[in-house]
């Protein structure tokens, strides 16, 4: 294919079709981007060019009578270009236009579609975006496919408002449009002026800018180039797709894997600066740049460079992994919203468990989960307490698959930092509501609520995560009330009012619905009949002696709560 200036027209010749390479990121423009596109369109005036920008295209093999043309740069805006053209000529199509030479130009020419997109998405743009398959919502696989289909609608709708005289304009600004394409010969070139560009409507990932160094870095220190060049397109091939798996089961982003990678198998805890590890890119690039400033590194870079991109590899593989592990204890340690620290040690507990249905790696994730639970919910040891956090890290930077050594180090840091005296003095505090976030308090007494319903009313079942966001706390003996001040007293107030045992398990709705009415009237109406076994049960703590709801009521509950969470969260016998 020959450099230079052309019109689209001319860019898709009918013999050509536009593959996506394994090693690109999956499609990800979204509204900002579509509106972008659509205006720049809209703003354009007839008869004047129209760049639609650069496009950087590597010639492959022939299939048949086919050139296929690899899109190096540009491939988000083809991919959308494609879609759009492919909609546009729909409509003109319902106004009585012959668009059969178009159709066979941009979409389809005999029974080749003319864009190939990654492998894992090929076959939902042609049957659901290409065409027009009924079940396109139901066969999503991938958060790309989803942004296919929503640029899909997105068009629909914005060309369904256009006049005849508009979509033809539309047309016509987009076969006059020019674009300048470069086409190089292999890899290497590829690399080269890759390094230097940048795709016009959404900057580069940090995934993409790593991938594009190290391919540019490998191509100025290999002896042999190429051969490195397409290994670190085929694993960034697989980076991205087990990142677009990743993304349906695991809220995250490539930053924080990157991050967590570097943090896990590329730094020193002992020399690196925690704080640093934010610019985790940049202290890559240092390395690699001071091992490309003299020939006598080449092999060194060549090598930390095939190292960095196969280890980085097997971690996105590990996250992909991770991800799809929904259930136990890791599940309870995402509930607590506080895992970000413990991801080192998850990444190298899984990668080195090779127990029958991960025993092992759960055992790790429950020590984590009383960690998350004792020491920085209950105990209120902050997130960001370094000494804690570096010796996580230490834990998992030394880690080589000796798992009872883990254990000890996990359990001897509970100890350390919420021993069982500590963690009993807090399960016993007076202020035991006010000084909980309200996440650890849910999360406490939703574990409460299902150890009743298995050791007592296992026909019950457990309450799960969609209820459980739903909770709250509720005060028995209610803050502030008539019915109730009367008779309590200042040392009531002060020291039981706000204890564990004067505390349940709520729903949101009903707390509100109950308001400040007394014991009596709440058990009444609402704890006798209510789902939850943890208000069923508080009518065996009533005061026989009384008949009242009282101290003696609050701190035989308390007891019975505080030896639940002390086996619950036993790390001791993990």
């Amino acid at each position: 294919m020959e450099n230079g200036q052309k019109s689209i027209s001319d860019l898709f010749e009918s013999r050509r079709i536009f593959n996506i390479p394994n090693y690109q990121r999956a499609y990800a423009w979204e509204k900002k981007q579509l509106h972008d596109f659509i205006s720049d369109l809209d703003n354009q005036s007839l008869g004047k060019d129209y760049f639609f920008g650069t496009i950087l295209l590597q010639v492959s093999d022939s299939e048949g009578h086919f050139k296929i043309i690899n899109i190096v740069d540009g491939q988000q805006r083809i991919t959308t270009l494609t879609i759009f053209i492919r909609l546009l000529l729909d409509r003109l199509e319902s106004f009585g236009d012959d668009v059969s030479i178009l159709r066979e130009t941009y979409v389809k020419y005999r029974n080749e579609y003319k864009l190939r997109v990654l492998e894992y998405d090929q076959e939902f743009f042609r049957t659901c975006i290409l065409e027009d398959s009924d079940n396109a919502k139901t066969v999503i696989e991938t958060p790309s496919q989803r942004r296919l289909l929503e640029a899909k609608s997105f068009f629909i709708e914005e060309l369904k408002k256009r006049t005849f005289e508009n979509l033809r304009e539309l047309r016509e600004k987009i076969e006059n449009a020019k674009v300048l394409t470069y086409s190089v010969v292999n890899n290497a070139e590829a690399t080269l002026i890759f390094e230097t560009t940048n795709d016009r409507g959404k900057p580069l990932t940090s995934l993409e800018k790593i991938k594009s160094f190290l391919m540019y870095k490998v191509y100025v220190a290999a002896s042999d180039p190429e051969r490195y060049l397409k290994i670190i397109q085929n694993r960034f091939g697989e980076i991205s797709k087990n990142y677009e798996e990743t993304l349906e089961n695991l809220n995250t982003d490539e930053d924080f894997i990157l991050r967590n990678h570097y943090i896990t198998f590329e730094s020193n805890v002992n020399t690196d600066n925690i704080k640093d590890y934010a610019y985790h890119l940049l202290l890559v690039k240092e390395k690699v740049n001071s091992l490309t400033l003299s020939s006598t590194t080449f092999n060194d870079a060549t090598q930390f460079i095939d190292n960095y991109s196969y280890n980085l590899k097997e971690t996105f593989t590990i996250f992909n992994g991770l991800s799809k592990l929904n259930k136990g204890n890791l599940l309870n340690l995402f509930y607590l919203r506080r895992s970000t620290n413990f991801f080192p040690i998850l990444i190298v507990s899984l990668k080195y468990d090779n127990s029958q249905e991960n025993y092992n790696f759960y055992k790790i994730s429950k020590l984590l989960e009383i960690i998350s639970f004792r020491v920085y919910g209950i105990r209120k040891r902050k997130l960001s307490n370094t000494v804690i956090l570096k010796r996580l890290y230490e834990f998992a930077q030394n880690f080589r698959g000796d798992f009872d050594t883990l254990s000890s180090d996990l359990k001897d840091l509970i100890a350390e930092f919420c021993s069982d005296r500590e963690f009993q003095s807090r399960l016993h505090s007076q202020n035991f509501y006010e000084d909980i976030q309200n996440n650890d308090l849910n999360y406490l007494f939703w574990h409460y609520e299902n150890y009743l319903r298995q050791t007592e009313y296992p026909e019950d079942g457990n309450i799960g995560f969609r209820q459980y966001k739903s909770l709250s706390i509720e005060h028995i003996i209610p803050q502030f009330s008539r019915e109730t001040l009367l008779w309590m007293d200042d040392i009531f107030r002060r020291e039981h009012i706000h204890s564990i045992g004067n505390i349940t398990l709520d729903i949101s709705w009903e707390n509100s619905a109950k308001s400040n009415m007394g014991f009596d009237t709440k058990y009444e109406y609402f704890y006798k009949y209510s789902k939850f076994r943890s208000q069923q049960e508080l009518f065996r703590f009533v005061n026989p002696d009384t008949e009242e709801w009282d101290i003696k009521s609050i701190s035989n509950r308390q007891e019975k709560i505080v030896k639940f969470a002390m086996r619950n969260w036993d790390y001791k016998s993990v």
